[in-house]
C-alpha cells in the first residue's frame, strides 16, 4: 500500500535535523571555550554566537516541524508528538532568551532539541505503524 502523498517521511528528518542545529551549536560550546585562550589573541571573540542565531535556527527548524508533525497527525491521528515539539520549542526559545546567562542557555537548547528531536521520533514511528 502506498503511503498517502502527505506522509513524506522526509520532512520528519529535515525538521529534526533542522532543530539539532540547535543542540549541535550547544554541544560545541565547550570546545569553544577550551579553544578561547587560544582565539582571544585574535581580537574579542563572543563565544556564545549571536543572539540572533537562536532565533534564525528556530525560525528554519519550527516550520519544517509543523508542516511534518501535521502531515503525520492527518495519517496516523496522534497529537502526542505536536504536543511534545510545541514543549521542544519552548524550551529552545527559553534559551535564545537566556543567551548569555551560563548554562541556563545551553540547557534548555539541548533539552529542547532533544524534545524536539523525539517528538520527529515518534511521528515518524507512528506513521510506520
Amino acid at each position: 500500500m502506498a503511503a498517502p502523498p502527505d506522509a513524506d517521511p522526509t520532512a520528519d528528518g529535515v525538521a529534526a535535523a533542522l532543530s539539532s542545529l540547535c543542540l549541535v551549536h550547544c554541544l560545541l560550546m565547550p570546545l569553544g571555550l577550551g579553544l578561547a585562550p587560544a582565539v582571544s589573541a585574535l581580537g574579542p571573540v563572543d563565544l556564545h554566537g549571536p543572539a540572533w542565531l537562536h532565533w534564525a535556527l528556530l525560525a528554519l527548524a519550527a516550520p519544517v516541524s509543523l508542516l511534518a508533525l501535521r502531515r503525520g497527525i492527518a495519517v496516523h491521528g496522534d497529537e502526542r508528538p505536536w504536543l511534545l515539539a510545541a514543549l521542544g520549542f519552548l524550551l529552545m526559545a527559553a534559551g535564545a532568551l537566556a543567551h548569555g546567562a551560563g548554562p541556563a542557555e545551553q540547557a534548555l537548547t539541548v533539552a529542547g532539541g532533544l524534545v524536539v528531536a523525539g517528538a520527529h521520533w515518534r511521528n515518524w514511528r507512528a506513521r510506520r505503524a
